[in-house]
């Protein structure tokens, strides 16, 4: 100890207190390293309540701690997510209360992807996953549309190819101009704006968003998430003409239809009378055609259907003599079965016959009878000096009884 004490003599110890050491630590590495740029890859990202940004970046040695504070967020026109490899513009700072140091970052750009054409893909996903992009969900365009609302900039060719081709199709059509600018950070509000202004009389059945062809930066107020959402919302149907065939924007996708360019936009909305009555004709032709062989297969099926039917004097004649075959039947059938049942009488009746006792009487037999009425059958039924009446085949007797003899 006394060792140590003389090696390290209090006269010659500086001490910092942590907050001390902390600031000097700040100080040296704000003075060291003012502003860089630093290359990684993002991870942890989050927003906080009050709009600050906080992530990570790191490689596969380290880890950074980042933070971009609200005022800098609108300079980042895409999403942070993790997993992107960025650049990373800054001064890196030390945060006192917890010792750490970190890069305070000023702008982020993507490495191998331009941040717009990034920003442009997630904002694509992000309404995709809404359905705001499905086809199931635009609307069909009016056939014939008595007013249309033009949103587009007064200077240009879009304005006048769109009105040029739109009144020689139709020239009673009636155009509802909405001024705009389509270029620059103010327009995506003025054509929003546009859009409920327009929408809002009832007399407009489709709107029209048109500009002529530009670079991907000019077409960017085209990919602004405000106005992808305001299309889709719209009460009646838009459709979008912005830039060139070969140019996809937002407005496209979400739109309820798409035109290449202003004049295809025009030939889309204005149904042109001269086509409509060529068609017309075709369609009236086509018409007649079926009508006729519809009729003449018809008159095939009548003139069928008449050599099927016959006469109904024919067809009366017909059944009468059915109905005299059936009755000369019924009286045939019911005269074989009278005589059956005549025949089957006389043989009952014969049997009848064989059976009465008038019939044993004429093959010469007798009937007893006591002048009761009882039948004698045997001898012991009767007493001498009994009077009895005896029946004969024909005639009867009454005699009387002398004797008896019973064996």
């Amino acid at each position: 100890m006394e060792a140590l004490a003389r090696g390290n003599p209090k006269n010659n110890r500086r001490v910092f207190t942590v907050s001390e050491l902390t600031k000097e630590l700040k100080s040296l590495l704000e003075l060291k390293f003012p502003f860089i740029w630093v290359e990684g890859e993002i991870s942890n990202s989050k927003s906080s309540a009050n709009g600050h940004l906080y992530f990570s970046l790191k490689d596969e040695g380290a880890v950074l701690k980042a933070v971009m504070f609200r005022s800098f967020r609108p300079n980042l026109p895409f999403k942070l997510e993790d997993g992107l490899h960025v650049l990373c513009f800054g001064r890196l700072s030390l945060y006192e209360p917890r010792g750490e140091y970190q890069l305070i970052v000023q702008q982020v750009e993507p490495i191998g992807y331009g941040a717009f054409r990034l920003a442009l893909e997630q904002l694509q996903k992000k309404l995709a996953a809404e359905g705001l992009l499905d086809e199931a969900r635009k609307r069909p365009l009016p056939f014939w549309p008595r007013v249309i609302g033009l949103i587009t900039s007064l200077h240009g060719a879009a304005i006048h190819d769109f009105l040029r081709v739109g009144f020689f199709r139709n020239p009673k059509a009636r155009v509802l101009i909405y001024p705009v600018r389509v270029q620059g950070e103010e327009a995506p509000q003025e054509i929003i704006e546009a859009i409920h202004v327009l929408s809002s009389f009832s007399e407009v059945e489709v709107l029209v968003i048109a500009r002529g062809g530009g670079s991907f930066e000019d077409l960017l107020p085209f990919n602004h998430e405000g106005l992808a959402r305001a299309i889709a919302t719209s009460p009646v149907p838009v459709v979008s003409a912005v830039g060139h065939e070969i140019d996809v924007t937002i407005c496209d996708l979400v739109a309820d239809a798409r035109a290449p360019t202003p004049t295809a936009a025009a030939e889309m909305v204005f149904p042109s009378l001269n086509e409509l009555a060529y068609e017309l004709g075709l369609k009236l032709r086509a018409l007649n055609r079926t009508l006729r062989e519809k009729l003449l297969r018809e008159e095939q099926k009548l003139n069928q259907l008449k050599r099927r039917l016959k006469d109904p004097r024919q067809k009366i004649k017909e059944s009468q003599e059915k109905v005299h075959l059936l009755k000369r039947r019924l009286d045939v059938s019911f005269l074989r079965r009278l005589e059956d049942k005549q025949n089957k009488l006389f043989s009952l009746i014969k049997q009848l016959e064989s059976l009465s006792p008038l019939a044993v009487l004429a093959r010469g037999y007798s009937i007893v009878r006591k002048s009761s009425g009882q039948v004698i059958k045997e001898a012991q039924e009767v007493l001498p000096g009994e009077e009895l009446d005896i029946l004969l085949h024909q005639g009867k007797l009454r005699v009387k009884v002398k004797e008896v003899f019973c064996e």
